[in-house]
């Protein structure tokens, strides 16, 4: 089982939100996957690698929706800060639902699907918000 969860996440990890490759490789999703093969397949060493990896999104959203506000004028700026509240709301929402059905399982393999999609609902929005940003700045 702990196969079959470690292939949904490095599958989730490599397509987009249409289920298709992604256009380009993410930094990020590089140092995760090194980590990850670095496991040897534990939970725990995965678990790891997926909260780190989470942290370096967070970082990078942070980082990527400052480069995009400095792109907008006041109105879009103040669309863009109600649009992240509202992201916020939800993605904690999100995270207090999964938890509570995957936690209720039993198996360490729960904690790493746990992990996972908490790390992926950051890495979804830093990549919108990354999406706008390079549509912004083309030529």
């Amino acid at each position: 089982m702990r196969l079959i969860i470690f292939a949904i996440a490095t599958l989730v990890i490599y397509t987009d939100t249409f289920g298709q490759p992604p256009n380009k490789s993410y930094r990020v999703d590089t140092v995760l996957n090194k980590c990850i093969d670095k496991t040897n397949g534990g939970d725990a060493g995965m678990i790891y690698c997926l909260q780190k990896a989470e942290m370096n999104w967070d970082a990078e959203l942070n980082k990527t929706f400052k480069l995009l506000l400095a792109k907008l004028d006041s109105s879009e700026q103040k669309e863009l800060r109600e649009s992240q509240r509202q992201w916020i709301i939800y993605k904690d929402k999100e995270i207090k639902f999964f938890t509570d059905i995957y936690g209720k399982r039993d198996g360490t393999m729960w904690n790493l699907a746990i992990s996972d999609k908490q790390m992926q609902l950051i890495r979804q929005r830093t990549i919108e918000l990354l999406d706008y940003y390079e549509t912004l700045t083309q030529n």
